[in-house]
Protein backbone atom coordinates (compact mmCIF):
# COMPACT_ATOMS: atom_id res chain seq x y z
CA UNK A 1 0.00 0.00 0.00
CA UNK A 2 1.25 3.34 -0.92
CA UNK A 3 2.42 5.64 2.17
CA UNK A 4 -0.26 8.37 1.57
CA UNK A 5 -3.03 5.78 1.84
CA UNK A 6 -1.31 4.13 4.56
CA UNK A 7 -0.83 7.64 6.22
CA UNK A 8 -4.65 8.25 5.76
CA UNK A 9 -5.61 4.77 7.16
CA UNK A 10 -3.56 4.99 10.22
CA UNK A 11 -5.55 8.16 10.95
CA UNK A 12 -9.25 6.45 10.93
CA UNK A 13 -8.35 4.18 13.22
CA UNK A 14 -6.39 5.62 15.69
CA UNK A 15 -8.10 9.36 15.66
CA UNK A 16 -11.11 9.19 17.90
CA UNK A 17 -14.36 9.47 15.94
CA UNK A 18 -16.28 13.21 16.02
CA UNK A 19 -17.69 15.07 13.18
CA UNK A 20 -14.56 17.39 12.94
CA UNK A 21 -12.67 14.47 12.43
CA UNK A 22 -15.07 13.33 9.97
CA UNK A 23 -14.70 16.25 8.33
CA UNK A 24 -10.68 16.40 8.15
CA UNK A 25 -10.97 12.59 6.98
CA UNK A 26 -13.21 13.43 4.22
CA UNK A 27 -10.89 16.09 2.83
CA UNK A 28 -7.47 13.56 3.74
CA UNK A 29 -8.79 10.94 1.46
CA UNK A 30 -9.07 12.98 -2.02
CA UNK A 31 -5.73 14.48 -1.06
CA UNK A 32 -4.27 11.20 -0.45
CA UNK A 33 -5.56 9.80 -3.59
CA UNK A 34 -4.06 12.35 -5.66
CA UNK A 35 -0.81 12.08 -3.93
CA UNK A 36 -0.80 8.51 -4.33
CA UNK A 37 -0.59 8.81 -7.98
CA UNK A 38 2.21 10.56 -7.68
CA UNK A 39 4.06 8.18 -4.94
CA UNK A 40 2.85 5.42 -6.79
CA UNK A 41 2.38 6.55 -10.80
CA UNK A 42 -0.91 4.70 -12.96
CA UNK A 43 1.54 2.63 -14.20
CA UNK A 44 3.25 0.99 -11.63
CA UNK A 45 3.13 -2.76 -11.39
CA UNK A 46 3.46 -3.10 -7.31
CA UNK A 47 0.00 -4.10 -6.46
CA UNK A 48 -0.35 -6.53 -9.55
CA UNK A 49 -0.04 -10.24 -8.60
CA UNK A 50 1.16 -12.91 -11.33
CA UNK A 51 -0.03 -16.06 -11.15
CA UNK A 52 0.06 -18.97 -13.67
CA UNK A 53 -2.78 -21.06 -15.08
CA UNK A 54 -2.32 -24.48 -16.40
CA UNK A 55 -5.35 -26.23 -18.25
CA UNK A 56 -5.37 -29.56 -20.02
CA UNK A 57 -6.08 -29.10 -23.39
CA UNK A 58 -5.59 -30.96 -26.73
CA UNK A 59 -3.82 -28.85 -28.71
CA UNK A 60 -2.97 -31.21 -31.42
CA UNK A 61 0.88 -30.63 -31.08
CA UNK A 62 1.85 -34.48 -30.89
CA UNK A 63 3.31 -34.80 -27.12
CA UNK A 64 1.87 -31.54 -25.99
CA UNK A 65 -1.25 -31.43 -23.65
CA UNK A 66 -1.33 -28.00 -21.72
CA UNK A 67 -2.16 -24.63 -21.88
CA UNK A 68 -0.34 -21.90 -19.79
CA UNK A 69 -1.41 -18.79 -19.38
CA UNK A 70 -0.63 -16.00 -17.57
CA UNK A 71 -2.89 -14.07 -15.42
CA UNK A 72 -2.42 -10.54 -13.44
CA UNK A 73 -4.80 -9.32 -10.32
CA UNK A 74 -5.01 -5.93 -9.14
CA UNK A 75 -4.94 -6.53 -5.20
CA UNK A 76 -4.24 -2.48 -4.64
CA UNK A 77 -7.26 -0.05 -3.76
CA UNK A 78 -6.44 1.91 -6.79
CA UNK A 79 -6.56 1.19 -10.54
CA UNK A 80 -3.73 0.67 -12.78
CA UNK A 81 -3.52 1.40 -16.69
CA UNK A 82 -2.57 -1.17 -18.22
CA UNK A 83 -2.16 -1.66 -22.60
CA UNK A 84 -4.10 -4.18 -23.53
CA UNK A 85 -5.32 -5.70 -26.52
CA UNK A 86 -9.11 -6.25 -27.34
CA UNK A 87 -8.98 -9.11 -30.38
CA UNK A 88 -11.46 -10.66 -32.44
CA UNK A 89 -10.00 -13.83 -33.88
CA UNK A 90 -10.68 -15.68 -36.72
CA UNK A 91 -14.04 -17.86 -35.07
CA UNK A 92 -15.62 -14.44 -33.96
CA UNK A 93 -14.66 -14.99 -30.58
CA UNK A 94 -13.54 -11.52 -28.31
CA UNK A 95 -10.59 -11.58 -25.87
CA UNK A 96 -8.59 -9.37 -24.12
CA UNK A 97 -5.04 -9.97 -24.05
CA UNK A 98 -1.47 -8.75 -23.25
CA UNK A 99 1.76 -8.52 -24.11
CA UNK A 100 4.81 -11.26 -22.67
CA UNK A 101 7.42 -12.78 -22.76
CA UNK A 102 8.26 -16.34 -22.05
CA UNK A 103 11.62 -16.99 -20.30
CA UNK A 104 14.08 -20.23 -19.89
CA UNK A 105 16.36 -20.71 -16.39
CA UNK A 106 20.03 -20.69 -17.53
CA UNK A 107 21.58 -22.09 -14.84
CA UNK A 108 24.90 -21.61 -16.31
CA UNK A 109 24.86 -17.77 -15.99
CA UNK A 110 21.95 -17.62 -13.35
CA UNK A 111 19.75 -15.93 -15.37
CA UNK A 112 16.35 -15.73 -17.19
CA UNK A 113 17.01 -15.78 -20.75
CA UNK A 114 13.77 -14.79 -23.61
CA UNK A 115 12.74 -16.94 -25.15
CA UNK A 116 9.89 -15.12 -27.53
CA UNK A 117 8.65 -12.00 -26.42
CA UNK A 118 6.24 -10.07 -28.05
CA UNK A 119 7.40 -6.21 -29.09
CA UNK A 120 5.28 -3.34 -31.23
CA UNK A 121 5.88 -4.78 -34.31
CA UNK A 122 4.07 -8.26 -33.36
CA UNK A 123 1.86 -7.80 -30.84
CA UNK A 124 -1.80 -6.84 -31.12
CA UNK A 125 -1.90 -7.63 -35.16
CA UNK A 126 -3.87 -9.59 -37.39
CA UNK A 127 -2.31 -12.99 -38.44
CA UNK A 128 -3.81 -15.44 -40.39
CA UNK A 129 -6.07 -18.10 -38.68
CA UNK A 130 -5.79 -16.04 -35.78
CA UNK A 131 -6.47 -12.49 -35.06
CA UNK A 132 -8.32 -11.11 -37.73
CA UNK A 133 -9.52 -7.58 -36.03
CA UNK A 134 -7.23 -5.75 -33.20
CA UNK A 135 -7.64 -2.62 -31.06
CA UNK A 136 -4.79 -1.62 -29.12
CA UNK A 137 -5.91 -0.04 -25.85
CA UNK A 138 -4.43 1.41 -22.81
CA UNK A 139 -7.18 1.43 -20.13
CA UNK A 140 -7.19 1.00 -16.01
CA UNK A 141 -7.40 -2.38 -14.47
CA UNK A 142 -9.88 -1.65 -11.84
CA UNK A 143 -9.23 -3.14 -7.64
CA UNK A 144 -10.21 -6.95 -7.98
CA UNK A 145 -9.80 -6.86 -11.99
CA UNK A 146 -8.13 -9.75 -13.50
CA UNK A 147 -6.80 -9.95 -17.43
CA UNK A 148 -4.69 -12.91 -19.20
CA UNK A 149 -2.52 -13.75 -21.45
CA UNK A 150 -4.52 -16.06 -23.33
CA UNK A 151 -3.17 -19.72 -24.08
CA UNK A 152 -0.11 -20.95 -25.31
CA UNK A 153 1.73 -24.50 -25.79
CA UNK A 154 4.56 -22.97 -24.21
CA UNK A 155 5.73 -26.64 -23.71
CA UNK A 156 6.75 -26.86 -27.60
CA UNK A 157 9.02 -23.98 -27.53
CA UNK A 158 10.96 -25.36 -25.12
CA UNK A 159 13.00 -28.62 -24.14
CA UNK A 160 11.47 -31.39 -20.97
CA UNK A 161 13.04 -30.33 -17.79
CA UNK A 162 13.54 -26.83 -18.60
CA UNK A 163 12.19 -23.97 -15.93
CA UNK A 164 10.25 -21.65 -17.27
CA UNK A 165 8.21 -18.40 -16.03
CA UNK A 166 5.69 -15.97 -18.42
CA UNK A 167 7.09 -11.71 -17.87
CA UNK A 168 3.67 -9.87 -18.37
CA UNK A 169 4.11 -6.49 -19.96
CA UNK A 170 1.26 -3.88 -18.77
CA UNK A 171 3.14 -1.03 -20.47
CA UNK A 172 4.03 -0.90 -24.38
CA UNK A 173 4.93 -4.49 -25.87
CA UNK A 174 8.72 -4.81 -25.63
CA UNK A 175 9.07 -2.93 -22.88
CA UNK A 176 9.91 -4.21 -19.42
CA UNK A 177 9.79 -1.36 -17.43
CA UNK A 178 6.48 -2.22 -16.91
CA UNK A 179 6.73 -5.94 -16.05
CA UNK A 180 5.69 -8.64 -13.58
CA UNK A 181 6.65 -12.08 -13.40
CA UNK A 182 5.33 -15.69 -12.31
CA UNK A 183 6.46 -17.88 -10.41
CA UNK A 184 8.37 -19.98 -12.24
CA UNK A 185 7.13 -23.56 -13.67
CA UNK A 186 9.12 -27.26 -14.82
CA UNK A 187 8.59 -28.22 -18.19
CA UNK A 188 7.12 -31.66 -18.13
CA UNK A 189 6.63 -32.86 -21.97
CA UNK A 190 7.56 -32.19 -25.36
CA UNK A 191 7.07 -32.18 -29.01
CA UNK A 192 7.23 -35.76 -29.84
CA UNK A 193 7.48 -34.69 -34.18
CA UNK A 194 9.47 -31.73 -34.06
CA UNK A 195 9.31 -31.31 -38.05
CA UNK A 196 5.83 -31.14 -38.23
CA UNK A 197 4.63 -27.57 -38.14
CA UNK A 198 2.50 -26.56 -35.18
CA UNK A 199 0.79 -23.83 -33.39
CA UNK A 200 2.25 -22.39 -30.52
CA UNK A 201 -0.40 -20.08 -29.38
CA UNK A 202 -4.22 -21.19 -29.38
Amino acid sequence: MPLSQAFVLWCLISVPLNRKNLVLASLALPVAFIVSFVVVPPRSTVTLHASLVVSKVDVGIPGISKLYEAKITNKGPWPVVVTRCNAIDDAGGKETILAYAIQRWNSATSHWDNIVAWDKSSFCKPYPLGIVEADLRNAPLWPGQSLSTGGEATAARLRKGDAARFVVLTGEAGDSSHSIATESFLIDEEVLHPDVPFRVRH
